[in-house]
């Protein structure tokens, strides 16, 4: 089972639905609806997610993480998300899963300008030759800044 295995196809077709997925999140405020998400994700009780934003529990069940998407991508005007260079794609028959960093950045819905670093990892299951999203968790890392000036 090696990383970005490109002599499985199942890993390129993984590599593509990511791609998907990526491009999905780059919105406008006239984009930023969950329907257009929707068809990347297993939209059941059983998808779990945990997001940059809160609540700290995640979202449990699809109806609960769509509604709690449109809460927070309401507070956008613009998003672009860029993949950095370490995707990291794996598959196990019908279940793949990947982890990436990114960089996530544009304006709130004020007209700020905002900028994240966030990782994410994402589990995927193949169902009827489509792969989907089962869990995802994002995070972006605080850093402090100690006394002495080290940042942890």
């Amino acid at each position: 089972m090696p990383v970005n295995d490109l002599n499985d196809p199942e890993i390129r077709n993984l590599m593509a639905r990511i791609e998907e997925y990526r491009l999905a999140y780059n919105v406008n405020a006239d984009s930023a609806r969950c329907d257009g998400v929707a068809h990347l994700y297993k939209t059941d009780d059983d998808f779990t997610a945990f997001d940059v934003a809160p609540p700290l529990g995640g979202y449990i069940g699809w109806e609960i993480y769509s509604g709690g998407w449109q809460h927070v991508m309401n507070k956008y005007s613009e998003i672009h998300f860029k993949f950095r260079d370490d995707l990291r794609v794996f598959r196990v028959g019908d279940v793949g899963w990947c982890s990436f960093s990114a960089d996530w950045y544009g304006k709130t819905a004020d007209g700020d300008d905002f900028a994240k670093e966030i990782r994410q990892t994402m589990v995927w299951v193949r169902e009827d030759g489509d792969w989907k999203v089962v869990q995802e968790h994002g995070s972006s890392p605080k850093t402090t800044t100690l006394t002495g000036g080290e940042v942890i």
